[in-house]
């Protein structure tokens, strides 16, 4: 599917987002494992941003975007990202 262009009519719509909750589970991991490394604790709000989800799903996927549903994709990466950070960070105490 190299090269096609994913749109809303794209019957692996599904999969696609199935691959960008898969991507943004495995960034945060190795978020984790990189700070883990430096002998440092997850702390606080989940570091990623928009951006950084972008360049992974578009870097990961073997297909080429429109933006709406690389932004969406992103937005799945992301939210999936954030909630395997939250599930071993620590509170940020500081105010």
């Amino acid at each position: 599917m190299a090269g096609a262009v994913a749109g809303s009519a794209d019957p692996s719509r599904d999969a696609l987002a199935d691959r960008a909750s898969q991507i943004g589970e495995a960034w945060a991991r190795d978020y984790v494992r990189e700070l883990r490394e430096q002998a440092r604790a997850p702390v606080g709000a989940w570091p990623g941003t928009m951006r950084e989800a972008r360049m992974r799903v578009r870097s990961r996927l073997a297909v080429v975007l429109e933006r709406d549903r690389l932004d969406e994709l992103a937005r799945v990466a992301n939210f999936a990202a954030r909630r395997g950070w939250r599930e071993v960070c620590e509170p940020d105490l500081e105010p």
